[in-house]
Order: C-alpha cells, then structure tokens, then sequence
C-alpha cells in the first residue's frame, strides 16, 4: 500500500508538471479481441431484449439486407438463434415464408480513450520496481476506457398481402471496459459484461 501510495504521489506531481499526454481514438475495422467481446456481448443484450412471440408458430424469412456492419456474421447468428428460441419457424427460402421480417444496424461500434502518466524511459528504468517495459517504457500509469454501442431494429410483413405484421422498437444497448495500469499490469478494472472481467489478462508479460 505505501509502494501504491507513493506512486501516486509520484503521478500527481507528474500531472501538475505537465507529464500527462492522453489520446482519444475512433476504432477502425481491424478489431482487438476485447473490442470484439466488448461489441459482440452488447449486441447479445441488444438481441435479448427484442420480443418475437407474437411471430411465434409462423414460418418466417430473415431478410438481413441491412445488417452491414463489420462482424455481422454473428449479428445474424445471435437474431435467429432467439428467433428460434422464441418459437419462430425460420425457413431458409422466401417463397416459403409466411412473415417476411428485415433487420437494420443504426450503430455497431466501439470509441475509446486513453490516458496516461510518462516518465523519461531512462528516470522509470532506474527508480520503479515494477515491470514497465516493451518499446513504451515511459508509460508508467495508463488508464484506458473503450465504450461499445449496438443500434438495431426489425419489422415483419406479411408475405401474401404485404401488411404490416410486427415490428420491435428500436433497440440501443451499451457496454463499457474500464482498466487502471501501472506498467503493464492491470490493477483495477470495471466493466457492464463478465466475459472481460477474465480476459483479456490483468498482468502481460514484457520480454
């Protein structure tokens, strides 16, 4: 405790002196696997909450012409598995449904921020007793937070006349993952889904 005590006197006078440099990025496609968990969970919750009984029994289409989004693989998985779960009878050809629906994604993706706390590479090597190492060895105190946002919506029509037949109401979930480092372990984290409360690792190995 006095060890983590003085490391945080040390970063607050870091912080006072101007040794605090904080980035923001906008993920792109390629994807970290706790950005994929982080997104696929959010979109598991998003799908949960959508109530297809009153299709339950019918025999229906999943149109999924609009579900763009990178990983959308899993997007159509997770909507037919609860449809299937729920009663629905999916089939795999349109002239044989009796209740089209179609799927939209208004929002699949992840924002992340990250700050932390430097000292020179050569200050850190010499004074601190935990492992800070790697090519970022200036970095001593790290927070990063990555936030997820999944926006989707369906509705259902009747195949023979066309009519409207159901339809959810726009369904928004969010997710959050929020870590502490000092060095390269990660002694604090937060987060809204279990499967990051185990990975990805607290403590990374440097070599």
């Amino acid at each position: 405790m006095s060890r983590f005590a003085s490391l945080a006197t040390l970063a607050l006078a870091m912080a006072l002196s101007g040794c605090v440099s904080v980035t923001t990025k906008l993920t792109g496609s390629a994807r970290s696997g706790a950005e994929q968990l982080l997104l696929t969970g959010t979109a598991d919750r998003a799908i949960a909450s959508i109530d297809f009984r009153p299709l339950a029994g019918r025999k229906v289409f999943l149109e999924t012409g609009q579900v763009s989004a990178a990983d959308s693989g899993w997007l159509v998985f997770g909507l037919r598995r609860e449809m299937a779960r729920q009663g629905l009878l999916l089939v795999a050809d349109k002239k044989d449904a009796q209740t089209v629906v179609e799927a939209a994604v208004g929002a699949y993706g992840t924002d992340e921020i990250d700050s932390r706390v430097s000292l020179p590479t050569s200050f850190a090597s010499s004074l601190v007793p935990i492992p800070i190492g790697g090519s970022d060895a200036s970095g001593l105190i790290r927070k990063n937070r990555q936030d997820s946002v999944v926006k989707l919506a369906l509705f259902g029509y009747d195949a023979a006349t066309r009519q409207l037949a159901w339809e959810s109401d726009t369904v928004m979930e969010v997710g959050r993952l929020d870590r502490r480092f000092i060095g390269t372990t990660n002694v604090t984290r937060q987060t809204s889904l279990p499967e990051l409360e185990t990975y990805p690792p607290r403590r990374v190995q440097v070599r």
